[in-house]
């Protein structure tokens, strides 16, 4: 993921309010001779989270070039076709080359952009289908539970925005929205046949983590595991990427499995009867100062500290 930004705009100006809606969103008409508007965007290439406040009324016409979510608070209504709704009464999603028009009238509105292009490799990856294009059956979740675990997805999303500068918290979030998104709203398609792909995936997960912890001593490779799970090793990859949460990869969750296993070691041995190089050689590291340098990554100290505390 690259380009992160996180973006404050706040304006009680109606000329200044008008210049900045229309850069961002097009067509924007203030209703209003006193206006504000404040916005938050925070994100990458991928998605973004977007929080804009409106303390005026206002039309605004919007064609999407990107995938949208949002939900907002009284006061925001919209038409899309022959749809219309308040986004507090539903969360509603709109899809590229779909123009809204809304009416916001005092409301504070939650906005959750994927690009188009990400979106469909993130749909291709996690129901292990080559060929499926992300578009939607419509524009509501497709469920009451599931909106409920979209609108919680995106409540627990916001808490995480102080840490969004953090690469690794930022896939973390993207990849919970992307999975609740394609979850919640009905992807054109049968629904079963992707569940019954990203269940096998979720499964193939499970059984290959599993199996790498419990082998991690051992000079085992990710052909080892895909093997000991009856998956290939293309199957395994996808299964991690759709599914890992701490690593994307198997080399990358052996590698963590290895590391735990080094460091309880590390906190166990009794510091005269053992060395950092001994306990990194059990587990696979054979560059001791590699190992130290891993070790300081993932823990914020040194091995040696770690063995003799």
């Amino acid at each position: 993921m690259t380009g992160f930004f996180d973006t404050h705009v706040r304006t009680d100006d109606v000329t200044e309010t008008l210049t900045w809606l229309q850069q961002a969103y097009g067509h924007v008409d203030v209703q209003a001779d006193t206006a504000s508007f404040a916005e938050r965007a925070v994100g990458d290439d991928e998605f973004a989270l977007r929080n804009l406040v409106w303390d005026c009324r206002a039309e605004v016409v919007y064609e999407a070039d990107r995938f949208y979510v949002a939900t907002s608070t009284p006061g925001y209504g919209w038409r899309i076709g022959r749809h219309s709704g308040d986004f507090s009464v539903e969360p509603a999603l709109i899809q590229p080359g779909h123009e809204m028009i809304g009416r916001p009238d005092r409301t504070e509105i939650q906005l959750l952009a994927f690009d188009t292009r990400r979106l469909t490799e993130a749909a291709r990856v996690i129901y292990g289908d080559d060929e499926l294009e992300a578009r939607f059956d419509g524009l509501h979740p497709v469920s009451r539970r599931l909106r409920d675990y979209w609108l919680a997805t995106l409540r627990w999303s916001l808490t995480q925005t102080p840490l969004l500068h953090e690469p690794l918290v930022r896939a973390h979030v993207r990849r919970s929205l992307t999975a609740a998104t394609l979850e919640a709203f009905p992807l054109v398609g049968d629904p079963r046949e992707r569940r019954a792909s990203a269940l096998e995936q979720a499964s193939v997960y499970a059984a290959a983590a599993a199996w790498m912890d419990d082998h991690a001593s051992l000079p085992v490779t990710i052909d080892d595991a895909a093997a000991a799970v009856g998956t290939s090793r293309a199957g395994l990859r996808r299964a991690f990427a759709a599914n890992g949460q701490l690593a994307s990869t198997p080399e990358d969750y052996l590698a963590l499995a290895r590391m735990s296993a080094a460091h309880a070691d590390l906190v166990d041995r009794d510091p005269g009867a053992t060395t950092v190089t001994e306990i990194a050689l059990r587990w696979g590291f054979t560059d001791a100062a590699a190992f130290a340098t891993a070790y300081r990554a993932a823990y914020r100290v040194d091995p040696e500290h770690t063995l003799r505390r």
